[in-house]
């Protein structure tokens, strides 16, 4: 995607939100859009994980924040390298209307390139071996394959790289994030975050902003 959003697009936003806004059930709302403005699928994916009723939008602006020595930071870790690797991959990649960074690509529960996943695994450690004095715990989907193996690696990864935490495969990353104490959790995930009461910190973005400064489309409608 390019570092401005398609005014087609923007138009094609700026209904849907109407839509959301009225209370119109989102999948319909994204069918009826999508179809009149002749959309590609990548662009119904922006618009369906890209913009929020307007409420929801705001509300979870308010919870973006930085971690702070003294947490204990949740991470939901296959939404955070997803959108990472999907990057890596040219794949969509954007600021929502929430301020969250989200991306199109439909990879979720699979590898498709193993060195750009590893990649993405290496920056998102190299990112959590800066913040000093943070707990972190690493939640993995138990259903994806060779989750066990990876949360064990990751495990002794942040060991070696003086990580406080340890990362677990677990049924329900959800579950979890919604549900342990803590202060600050790492996702995007609207189902989390809606359901949360502490603040979020926009992991996938703070890493791509250090390892490569991308000017990111922004969906302002």
């Amino acid at each position: 995607m390019e570092t401005t959003i398609p005014e087609l697009l923007l138009a094609a936003g700026r209904e849907y939100l109407w839509m959301l806004d009225h209370n119109y059930p989102q999948k319909g709302s994204l069918k009826l859009v999508g179809d009149k403005f002749k959309l590609t699928r990548d662009m119904r994916q922006v618009l369906y994980r890209g913009i929020s009723a307007t409420e929801q939008a705001q509300r979870r602006r308010a919870m973006i924040g930085m971690v702070q020595a003294g947490n204990m930071v949740l991470i939901d870790v296959y939404n955070v390298l997803f959108t990472i690797n999907n990057y890596l991959l040219g794949k969509p990649v954007f600021i929502s209307n929430d301020g969250l960074l989200r991306d199109a690509g439909e990879m979720r529960g699979r590898i498709h390139n193993k060195p750009l996943f590893s990649r993405a695994i290496e920056m998102m450690l190299e990112m959590l071996a800066e913040w000093q004095g943070v707990m972190f715990h690493l939640y993995l989907d138990e259903p994806v394959s060779f989750s066990g193996r990876l949360s064990i690696e990751l495990s002794k990864d942040m060991i070696q790289m003086g990580i406080e935490g340890e990362a677990w495969a677990v049924p329900s990353p959800d579950h979890m994030l919604k549900n342990e104490k803590s202060d600050a959790i790492c996702t995007s995930d609207t189902a989390i975050l809606d359901h949360y009461h502490g603040f979020v910190t926009d992991l996938p973005r703070l890493i791509l902003d250090k390892n490569f400064q991308p000017d990111f489309p922004v969906l302002e409608l």
